[in-house]
């Protein structure tokens, strides 16, 4: 599934709006993630330059090199795209095409675009202001629209049963590598994707809060903690499940409960307007209470969309009111080096008087939802 026409419609008018909001003429947008926002078309930048234009007064064109116009046209929908030769410089055949267009002086740039990129297209365009803009870029990705959030919901389902479901084959010997072929089975099989990125820790492994994996094998009755994610057409889950293999080792069921606890207070503090600093200290304050206050090691949570981190960032030095329709996790956690980690996640969705969670993960057996 593509991004929808009308999707991407509402996305140019309002970057137009914002640019005439910032006194900007033109939005560059190199490939990238920034790109697929913009244009539907995922994939990396390259030596050679490729570029989408978002003009405040014009409809939006595409600079591709020749031979890449008809995969660009496909998968882009758009008919206006201008194409560079081998022979040719794209920065040259760009800055002509804006003043052909009348397209004026001020443009902002994605800050993704690579620094020599930038000095091509200033010496190429000498007249022209070319400045980052990714305070915009980030604000219209912040708000996801109806269609963003049922890709969020059905990536953070897949995410959540595809890690509960590799749970269930998990046996006594199996190395956390061997899980990883696992989890992409049972994600992508629900996702259509595979996935993203795969953290399986077992035992003392868990207590490293970004463990990947590695040839430790599973023993009987102890820990095991599975932060992992797919994506539905580029949009990410990212959920973290913790449960013992067997019989749960001694002192994890306290420590689980402080981080449900946490999570939960976090998540019911959490809503349109709420500081993503005060939502981290109702979080931090309860494991403090407890006495584990130092082996909570990390932000509570961070933005989740098109990347798997991106704004809002919920760490202690933030004060932006969080915004109705910015997606974020709330992942607290405790980690005791040398025996286990507890790390609770999930997947949020901002409201105006309450949040909810883009999907509800059946949680350790006596704590379910």
């Amino acid at each position: 599934m593509s991004v929808p026409r009308l999707e991407l419609e509402k996305r140019w008018k309002r970057a137009k709006e914002e640019l005439e909001k910032h006194g900007l003429d033109a939005l560059i947008i190199p490939l990238g993630v920034n790109f697929r926002y913009f244009f539907g078309k995922a994939g990396q930048p390259s030596e050679r330059f490729l570029c989408g234009v978002i003009g405040k007064d014009t409809d939006p064109f595409l600079l591709t090199p020749a031979f890449e116009k008809s995969n660009f046209a496909r998968a882009t929908g758009l008919d206006d795209i201008i194409v560079w030769e081998e022979t040719e410089s794209p920065y040259r055949k760009l800055e002509q095409e804006l003043a052909e267009r009348g397209i004026g002086n001020h443009i902002g740039v994605d800050p993704k675009l690579w620094i020599v990129e930038v000095e091509r297209l200033n010496k190429a365009g000498k007249s022209r202001e070319i400045k980052s803009v990714g305070e915009i870029i980030d604000e219209l990705r912040l708000i996801k629209s109806e269609w963003e959030v049922e890709q969020l919901r059905m990536a953070t389902k897949a995410s959540a049963e595809g890690i509960l479901a590799s749970f269930e084959r998990l046996k006594a010997g199996m190395t956390e590598r061997e899980v990883v072929p696992i989890l992409n089975e049972e994600l992508g099989s629900r996702s259509g994707n595979p996935i993203t990125y795969a953290l399986v820790q077992f035992g003392s492994n868990s207590a490293l809060p970004h463990g990947y994996p590695t040839d430790k094998k599973l023993r009987e009755n102890e820990v095991v903690l599975m932060d992992v994610g797919t994506n539905v057409n580029g949009y990410q889950g990212d959920i973290t499940i913790t449960m013992p293999f067997g019989k749960p080792p001694e002192g994890f069921e306290e420590i689980y409960n402080i981080v449900y606890e946490a999570n939960r207070q976090a998540f019911d503090a959490d809503k349109e307007g709420a500081i993503p600093a005060e939502l981290d200290r109702i979080a931090r304050e309860h494991i403090e209470t407890k006495g584990y206050g130092k082996y909570f090691t990390h932000r509570l949570g961070h933005g989740l969309g098109l990347e798997v981190h991106e704004h809002p960032y919920l760490v202690g030095t933030n004060q932006d009111p969080l915004k109705a329709g910015s997606a974020h996790t709330i992942e607290p956690g405790i980690y005791i080096e040398g025996k286990f980690g507890v790390r609770i996640e999930d997947d949020i969705l901002v409201g105006k008087g309450n949040a909810e969670r883009l999907f509800d993960v059946p949680r350790y057996n006596w704590r379910r939802d």
